[in-house]
């Protein structure tokens, strides 16, 4: 046994040199980097596999031009190029409408993402599941041409999850081109094969978005779709926080109530949501058969849509080359003139946004940040309050939604711009998840969404540096320790 217990050390201490070397030559944060070493001191050997499944970055070694080939990129650049080529005309007629801020973050989402801002669009807010179902279920029931749908989340054995099946069934043997991505993560214990099934054998196209089942392709284990995409006929779209499932209409089981917001689109944004869908699409199926120009009708028909709303669909996930949301976040929090409202059921920043919300407190402008005061995942709950003391003395008001649960995505500041879509205000989903958020440079949507707010404030309690002195010593270290490794959750 003693000949036994140096070799062992020996071994221990070259897992160690490996393992170190292996984060260092990820060049990340220290934070991040110590978090992965406390894991392989404590988990010897597990540790490692969890790295290479869920902490791994491969976006390091990720082939853009390999995994969207120039054959797609080129029939999509072809059927965009209208829009492309009025972005310059779009963005000096916006600059007599907006502050100069916007204008600088209007030419940040693209120059990020290729977002395009499209002008003349419609959109409605729904602020509850229940509205948004209704809505679309007719919506679905009214397709000619298409439907795409792209969720993270899909109940296969509830009542809404029924019904949208029977009405794809429906509208598929009608004709009705209908195809589905879900997120093989976020589905794996709520969308059952039978379901699947079903809707194959009745002509709907369902696959679990770049299975990750498949060779080559660990990665997704850790970076997961996160988006909410909708397209119909290529005329309305909806994306947002709301999955398929009935808790997100009444809170099933677990709440008494489930807050969220959701939109409908109609216009050029659509197109874009659409060309969203089609990349996501490609990545899973390989096959580039939505790409034709009828998949984009407003591209082609020159009919717009009587609407004046400015809308920019930004992107990012493992094939971004930036970190676009986050940096929608940043900018929005460091050009705010009067006030930031931030709503997220969870709270988990890096330390740019943090320091970017700490110092826009102390200049003046009224910051107030809403989570979920009913917890569905404890670990970004407890790892939130780590975070609070700092921001509060700083001069951040924060407040827990208790009514229910708050899973709605929501940035608004100054009464003049607003993001809505799925990215959380946390690490997972501003760097690791694919997600989509829309942007409104608009002033009486932006108004429309702060009264909401204002609304969902009522039912909050607010938290104060004095709530948290009162928390246990285990509390604040359980919190604490979450927090060290909240840059890998």
């Amino acid at each position: 046994m003693m000949s036994i217990a140096p070799a062992l050390i020996i071994l221990f201490q070259l897992y160690l040199i490996f393992t170190v070397v292996v984060l260092l030559l990820d060049n990340r944060t220290p934070s991040e980097t110590f978090a992965w070493i406390l894991i392989f001191i404590l988990m010897p050997g597990l540790g490692l596999g969890l790295y290479l499944m869920f902490g791994r970055n491969w976006k390091r070694s990720y082939n853009h031009k390999i995994k969207l080939p120039q054959s797609i990129a080129k029939e999509l650049s072809d059927l965009f190029k209208p829009l492309v080529a009025q972005q310059a005309e779009v963005l000096k007629q916006m600059k007599n409408k907006t502050s100069i801020y916007h204008d600088d973050l209007m030419t940040l989402l693209f120059q990020s993402s290729n977002a395009l801002l499209t002008t003349g669009n419609k959109a409605e807010i729904f602020h509850n599941g229940k509205d948004k179902f209704d809505r679309l279920k007719q919506d679905l029931q009214n397709a000619k041409a298409y439907i795409h749908m792209e969720y993270f989340i899909w109940y296969s054995k509830d009542k809404l999850g029924q019904e949208i099946k029977d009405i794809l069934i429906a509208k598929a043997q009608e004709g009705v081109e209908v195809r589905i991505l879900y997120d093989y993560s976020g589905c794996f214990l709520t969308l059952s094969q039978k379901y699947i099934n079903e809707l194959r054998v009745n002509k709907v196209q369902i696959y679990p978005f770049f299975n990750y089942l498949s060779n080559f392709k660990m990665h997704t284990l850790n970076y997961r779709n996160h988006r909410k995409i909708v397209s119909i006929d290529g005329r309305i779209g909806y994306t947002g926080g709301v999955n398929v499932g009935q808790e997100y209409i009444d809170g099933g089981k677990r709440y008494g109530s489930w807050r969220d917001t959701h939109i409908r689109l109609e216009g050029q944004s659509v197109s874009v949501l659409q060309a969203i869908f089609a990349v996501d699409w490609y990545n899973t199926v390989e096959k580039a058969d939505i790409l034709d120009a009828k998949y984009f009708p407003l591209l082609t028909d020159n009919k717009p849509v009587d609407g004046n709303l400015s809308v920019q669909l930004t992107t990012s996930g493992f094939d971004s080359p930036w970190p676009s949301i986050l940096q929608l976040y940043f900018t929005l929090i460091t050009m705010a003139q009067r006030n930031i409202y931030i709503v997220s059921p969870y709270f988990v920043p890096d330390e740019t946004l943090l320091m970017a919300l700490k110092t826009a407190a102390m200049r003046g402008v009224k910051v107030a940040i809403m989570t979920t005061g009913v917890a569905d995942n404890p670990v970004p709950y407890w790892a939130a309050f780590s975070y609070f003391e700092d921001l509060l003395k700083a001069g951040v008001r924060i407040f827990q939604y208790e009514k229910g649960f708050m899973h709605a995505k929501i940035y608004s500041s100054d009464g003049k711009v607003c993001s809505i879509g799925s990215a959380n205000f946390d690490i997972r989903s501003l760097q690791l998840n694919y997600e989509v958020n829309a942007v409104f440079y608009d002033d009486d949507l932006t108004q429309q969404v702060d009264a909401q707010i204002m609304e969902d404030l009522k039912h909050c309690k607010e938290v104060l540096v004095s709530d948290l002195k009162q928390s246990s010593v285990l509390a604040r270290l359980r919190n604490s320790l979450v927090r060290l490794i909240s840059g890998i959750l």
